[in-house]
């Protein structure tokens, strides 16, 4: 069996349960906080559904019950378009992005936790591979290849 995918699943589990117990004050699902951050570092005014579907390789159909739901918490508002629906520009709401602006002010004590004891070389290594491994993911013209076409237009997206 290979322990690095179990390991990766494992990992993936923890930060979802951690980041579920941390904004739960929020009333804010892990889910949920992935959009905000989204929206947060691509403050372009021009983020769709498809434009969120895309750089996180999900159906728009799947975006559409998170938005609505941080809609009603006043996190997000969407801005009136003469298209359809799935074109409407989604923009963070201030108290989106305050909750983001609080959760970057956390991050680094986070990260620090994350990756106590490793050394940068090793951090280095670690990102190269796992960088390897999302492309060779990407690339693969089996049955994943539909997952790669989708996360391939939101790719760039994300500037951190």
């Amino acid at each position: 069996m290979n322990e690095i995918g179990v390991y990766l699943k494992k990992i993936h589990i923890l930060l979802e349960r951690k980041r579920n117990y941390e904004y739960r004050e929020y009333n804010l699902t892990s889910t949920q906080l992935d959009i905000v951050e989204y929206l947060y570092f691509n403050q372009t005014g021009k983020n769709t559904l498809c434009d969120i579907a895309a750089f996180f390789g999900v159906q728009h159909t799947s975006v559409i019950h998170v938005v609505k739901i941080l809609e009603k918490k006043e996190l997000i508002c969407r801005k009136e378009s003469s298209g359809c629906s799935r074109s409407r520009p989604i923009l963070l709401t201030q108290s989106g992005k305050d909750i983001m602006q609080n959760h970057l002010a956390h991050s680094t004590d986070y990260e620090a936790l994350l990756f106590a004891g490793i050394p940068k070389p090793d951090m280095e290594a670690l990102e190269r591979a796992l960088r390897q491994i999302y492309e060779n993911l990407q690339h693969d013209t089996g049955g994943a290849k539909a997952v790669s076409d989708i996360s391939d237009k939101g790719e760039n997206k994300n500037a951190r």
